[in-house]
């Protein structure tokens, strides 16, 4: 039987655990796990067969993941879970500057290895600019807070709809002019790359749109639209505008 590893303690000297890897390590990799109830425990552990990466190996092990992050699920990386157990990586960085970016909403009993993340903020946004490939990483919540910060960030009072909702809106976006005050309801869509966002969602919102009587709804996400998706865009331009990741990396390096 194959002895259990101990926990890897880091120190300034550790190193990634990638072979041959001579970078410094950036996180301490842990395997998560979420049992559904009646047991509703969680599995926060690190992970023997790849403890530490450095940042260039991070981005790889999450960019080429294989399978669904979800409770029980198994997902194929190319450095991390070398066991195939059950569940998925998370990553604590060693360096404090990166704290508020990982691990979100996550729970675990030990105080020590818990990390909240925090408001939205300058140094989260400063590295997504950089490194816009993390906002799939964001939980679907905490990027509806980004894309509702950017609009804060260009004169608009923004409102968070409630999570537990089916309105088929995320944020209300309003701008105040001398005019007239004009009113945007917002979908954030934090979807993955290859997932993208349909014309039934672009429905939906405009419904949304005219039932609110809003000026116009607007539609953000991490992904980008199918050919029918934009087609039934294209004619309302005044009503309906579709922003997809380019637009939002652009975004990203104008915030001020």
């Amino acid at each position: 039987m194959e002895k259990r590893k101990k926990y890897q303690e880091y120190d300034t000297t550790t190193k990634c655990s990638v072979s041959e890897c001579q970078n410094s390590a950036d996180y301490e990799v842990y395997l998560y796990d979420y049992y559904a109830p009646p047991f509703n425990e969680e599995f926060f552990e690190q992970d023997y067969t790849c403890p530490f990466l450095c940042e260039e190996h991070m981005y790889i092990n999450e960019s080429e993941a294989k399978g669904e992050k979800k409770p029980r699920g198994i997902v194929i990386y190319p450095y991390s879970n070398k066991h195939g157990a059950q569940g998925y990586t998370r990553y604590q960085p060693v360096k404090e500057e990166y704290s508020e970016i990982f691990n979100a909403g996550l729970m675990v009993e030990n105080s020590i290895l818990r990390v909240d993340f925090g408001d939205i903020n300058m140094k989260l946004i400063k590295l997504l600019a950089q490194h816009p490939e993390l906002m799939y990483q964001l939980e679907s919540r905490k990027f509806e807070e980004l894309v509702a910060e950017l609009f804060a960030n260009k004169g608009y009072h923004v409102e968070l709809t409630p999570r537990t909702r089916d309105g088929g809106k995320d944020i209300y976006a309003i701008k105040k002019d001398s005019i007239a005050p004009s009113l945007y309801v917002v979908e954030a869509k934090r979807y993955s790359k290859t997932n993208k966002v349909g014309v039934e969602i672009v429905r939906g919102l405009y419904g949304v749109k005219n039932a609110e009587r809003a000026t116009a709804g607007i539609i953000v996400t991490t992904s980008s639209f199918t050919k029918d998706a934009l087609d039934f865009a294209s004619p309302l331009k005044y009503e309906l505008s579709l922003k997809d990741f380019d637009y939002l990396k652009k975004w990203l390096e104008n915030y001020k």
